[in-house]
């Protein structure tokens, strides 16, 4: 309600001095009271606009500076996982290397090689061949013929030898072992030379016996 209006309601003479003083609508304190809650209202919730905006802000702006370091942790972890699963491995592939190592010595077992170089040359071989593609539907004792054997089926000569001469080259070694014919007069006695020759009848003693005679 306009305020002259309302004077005029009330029975209290207008005089333009009084238009002048009170242009306008008439507006009550609660109203008044009300309109200030209002804007106090609006205005809390601008600062809290404002306070949350700021706070959502600075989040970003950390998520941004630890984005570096975010990264390089999961290069961290992805740098250890790889290690891992090397490591693992490696690891199997050393248990199935020393598997096949013992296949191949219990393989051995009955075998008899040149020499001890030539013996850890072929196990080798063996074993890696075991350990690869090639391996695949074949038994140690084919894979072991394909490496001793040539292409119409006989042994490579300077590899292996057979039971006769490798019991034959043991007990020279044993004689030569029991010092016969040393400079201090150490010797097999004719008894045992004889039981040797019974006991491998193609072991020759001729020089032992020679040797025994020359040292008298």
């Amino acid at each position: 309600m306009n305020i002259i209006d309302k004077l005029k309601s009330l029975g209290v003479e207008i005089t333009p001095e009084i238009e002048k003083a009170f242009p306008g609508e008439f507006v009550s304190d609660l109203e008044v009271q009300k309109k200030n809650d209002k804007i106090a209202t609006l205005e809390n919730e601008k600062k809290d606009l404002e306070t949350k905006q700021e706070n959502l802000e600075k989040e970003l702006q950390t998520m941004k500076d630890a984005a570096p370091d975010a990264d390089a942790l999961n290069q961290k972890i992805a740098d250890l996982t790889a290690t891992l699963e090397t490591e693992r491995k490696e690891r199997k592939e050393k248990d199935e290397i020393a598997r096949l190592d013992s296949l191949v010595t219990d393989f051995f077992a009955d075998k008899h090689f040149v020499n001890a170089i030539t013996a850890d040359a072929i196990k080798k071989q063996l074993v890696e061949t075991l350990n690869s593609d090639e391996a695949r539907g074949k038994s140690v004792s084919d894979l072991f013929d394909a490496i001793v054997k040539d292409e119409k089926g006989n042994y490579k000569p300077d590899i292996l030898i057979d039971d006769k001469t490798f019991q034959a080259q043991q007990n020279r070694s044993q004689i030569v072992g029991n010092n016969i014919g040393q400079p201090d007069g150490a010797k097999l006695s004719m008894a045992e030379l004889m039981k040797l020759k019974n006991q491998n009848p193609d072991m020759d003693i001729t020089p032992y016996l020679r040797r025994g005679k020359e040292k008298k």
